[in-house]
Formats: structure tokens, C-alpha cells, sequence
């Protein structure tokens, strides 16, 4: 029997084949991932360096050539290059097609560790970057909110990062939320000039001592017992305002913080601005994570907003979505879907006009849906994203 008249004589077993794929593509349909850009990945890792105060020749030394001679062992590496500018540099490293972007990146992320482990402390950094990583942000942005409100921005920044945000983080799909448009409260310490010289203290020893005392959480080795491993964290953290006063400055001498500076909360500077119809705002930038379904996330978070007005409507506080990404695709693929439908209707019709046959036209009318849906399930089942 021919191979081309195994559809004809077997109509029941084809008719279940497309009856499977299209359900598969009605299932791929409701959980494919929408996504407002596709998430794009090259075969480029690149890592930024820099050490405060050194020479190139020390940087060249000390950090490009031991990354050069670490990253040669890679597998799959086509081929690597980097450049010092004064105290700076940069290195690239690109791999051969085949291989786990993600895998490489870590392996590298390994090597600029060691790396930096053998540098001295608090004087380097060495940071890995990947195409992904850079042009993740467009994809996995979500809403924009605005926090408007009778308050300065300090203080909608404030309300807006201890009420508003950890709200929009436990909305199931959120991966990140981030306020922009106001300032953190920050610890602030002001030196003063007739205090420091009547202490004995210039205003660089002021500053390092300040720095040695305030310091974040630091991840200092590991201990092994006979439970298993155990992280070892050194809290350089400050319990409060009176400790930081009362800190010496130096082991052998009794001047304190407080004899030389004023220490007080105050608040970090504004990078952002936000108004909204005049007013002063503060905004919420809200991303999703990968696997998340852009439009349902959307709906779910304008729910959420609605809630979260009605909630902090006594507190004199209003929410406005300023930029969302849901509705823009939500309202392409509306767009879309009225234009291949159009499309759809006028072929068939203009098949018919030119045929005058029915039975050709509902060939052509079940085979065209029957396509987007095999297609939609090859989607789903390949793991990809509709964009």
C-alpha cells in the first residue's frame, strides 16, 4: 500500500491524530507563557573588572591573565579576549554553539570567585555579565504602579516599601518588585570640622573608622559537624544610633564617633522622579518570573491594585498603573486575532467564489485552525514562550 494512501484508507485513525494534536494545542493554548519580548540568549559572557588605585599592569597581572588561564580549560570555548583601562578592564568569552549558556555562565561566575578571592579585600570586583542578563528586564516587566498621596515622597516611599510592596511580592508569578521615585531612610553621619580637630581626629580617620564599624553581613567560611554543613556570617551591622555614637575610633585612642560627627537617620538621594497629574508620586516596578503567564499575571495583579486601593484609601494614599505590559499584549492579541479571523473569513470566501464547491472550502476552512493548533501544541511541548 502507498505510503501517500495511508490517510485516505485510514480516515478514523487520522481524524484522532488531529483531534489529539489540537487538544494538545487548546491545552498549550491556555499555558503557554506570554511574554511581552522573547527572553534572548547569545553565546558572549563577559565580565567587568576593576581595583581600586592599581596600575594596569598590576590589573593585567593579577586578574586578566588569571582569567585568561583559567577560562582556556574550559570546554566549548571558541575563543576570549579582554582589555585594561587604567584601573579597569573587561573580558569576553565566547562559546562554540551546543552548549548550556547557563552552565558556562556559572562555570565562569566559579573562575572570577577564585579569582577574586586571591585579590586583597575590599579593593576589587569582578562582575559577570550575560546578553540574557542584560536584556532580561524588558522581558520580565510586568506594571508600573504609582504611589500618589497627600505625603512628601520620603514618606510614600516608605509606606510604599514596608505596606505596598511585600503585597505585590506574594502574588503568585511576581519574582521581583522594586520602588523607585523616593529615598530609602539611611543612616547619616556629618562630620564636623571644630569637633574632629578638637578630638585629634582628621577627617580620613573619621571616615575609616566609620567604614570599619559599619559593615553588612559577610560570608566568612563554612563548619562541618556531624549534622552536616553550617554557614559562618559575620554581622558587621550596627545595633542602633547610640552604638555607632559611642564606636572608638581607633583601639588606642578613646575618641568615639560622636566627638567628630553627628549621627542621625536621614534619607539617601532621589535618583528618580514621578508625578502624577502634578502630584509627587512614587513608583513600583513589578517583573515576573520566567515561566509566568504575562496576561493572567496582569489580571491578577490589577486585582490586587483594586484591593490595595480600597485598603489604603484612609490612609489618604491612591494607586495608578502608570505602564502595564499585560494589557499592551493582551490588546495586540486581540488586535491579532480579529485580523486572522477577518483574513480567514475572506479566504474562504474568495476559495468558494473561484471553486463552487463546498467540501473544498471546509478542507481548507478545518486545516487552517487544525495548523495553529499543531503548531501551538509543538510550542508547548518544546518549552517555548508566545510573544
Amino acid at each position: 500500500m502507498n505510503v501517500l494512501e495511508l490517510p485516505v484508507r485510514r480516515p478514523v485513525a487520522v481524524v484522532m491524530l488531529f483531534l489529539g494534536l489540537s487538544v494538545l494545542g487548546l491545552i498549550g493554548w491556555q499555558r503557554l507563557p506570554l511574554e511581552l519580548m522573547p527572553a534572548l540568549q547569545g553565546d558572549l559572557l563577559f565580565v567587568q573588572f576593576w581595583r581600586r588605585g592599581a596600575e594596569p599592569e598590576v590589573v593585567e597581572r593579577e586578574i586578566l591573565m588569571p582569567l585568561a588561564a583559567k577560562v582556556s580549560a574550559l570546554p566549548l570555548v571558541a575563543e576570549h579576549g579582554g582589555q585594561v583601562m587604567g584601573s579597569s578592564g573587561s573580558f569576553w568569552v565566547r562559546f562554540e554553539h551546543g552548549g548550556d549558556m547557563k552552565v558556562q555562565e556559572l562555570e565562569l561566575r566559579r573562575i572570577a570567585a577564585a579569582v577574586h578571592r586571591q585579590q586583597p579585600a575590599n579593593s576589587t570586583s569582578i562582575n559577570v555579565e550575560s546578553f540574557e542578563s542584560e536584556t532580561a528586564g524588558f522581558g520580565s516587566f510586568v506594571m508600573d504602579v504609582r504611589v500618589v498621596g497627600d505625603a512628601d515622597r520620603n514618606t510614600l516611599y516608605g509606606l510604599a516599601d514596608d505596606l505596598l510592596i511585600p503585597r505585590f511580592a506574594a502574588v503568585p508569578g511576581v519574582s521581583q518588585v522594586r520602588p523607585t521615585g523616593g529615598a530609602a531612610r539611611q543612616v547619616t553621619v556629618t562630620a564636623d570640622l571644630a569637633r574632629t580637630a578638637a578630638s585629634g581626629v582628621t577627617p580620613e580617620a573619621l571616615l575609616a573608622g566609620v567604614n570599619r564599624y559599619v559593615q553588612q553581613v559577610r560570608h566568612v567560611g563554612t563548619l562541618e559537624n556531624e549534622s552536616g554543613r553550617l554557614d559562618v556570617l559575620l554581622d558587621g551591622r550596627p545595633d542602633g544610633l547610640h552604638a555607632l555614637r559611642h564606636n572608638r575610633l581607633n583601639p588606642s585612642s578613646p575618641a568615639e564617633v560622636g566627638h567628630a560627627a553627628d549621627v542621625s537617620f536621614g534619607y539617601s538621594p532621589r535618583q528618580r522622579d514621578f508625578r502624577v497629574n502634578g502630584d509627587p508620586a512614587v513608583g513600583i516596578a513589578i517583573y515576573k518570573e520566567q515561566d509566568a503567564n504575562l496576561v493572567g499575571l496582569g489580571r491578577d495583579l490589577r486585582a490586587k491594585v483594586e484591593d490595595l486601593r480600597v485598603e489604603t484609601r484612609s490612609l489618604g494614599i491612591d494607586l495608578v498603573v502608570g505602564g502595564d505590559a499585560a494589557e499592551l499584549v493582551e490588546r495586540q492579541l486581540g488586535h491579532l486575532a480579529k485580523l486572522a479571523l477577518s483574513g480567514y473569513l475572506i479566504a474562504l470566501a474568495v476559495l468558494f467564489l473561484f471553486l463552487r464547491q463546498w467540501r473544498a472550502v471546509a478542507v481548507v476552512g478545518i486545516a487552517v485552525p487544525a495548523s495553529v493548533l499543531v503548531a501551538l501544541a509543538l510550542l508547548y511541548l518544546g518549552g517555548q514562550t508566545l510573544n
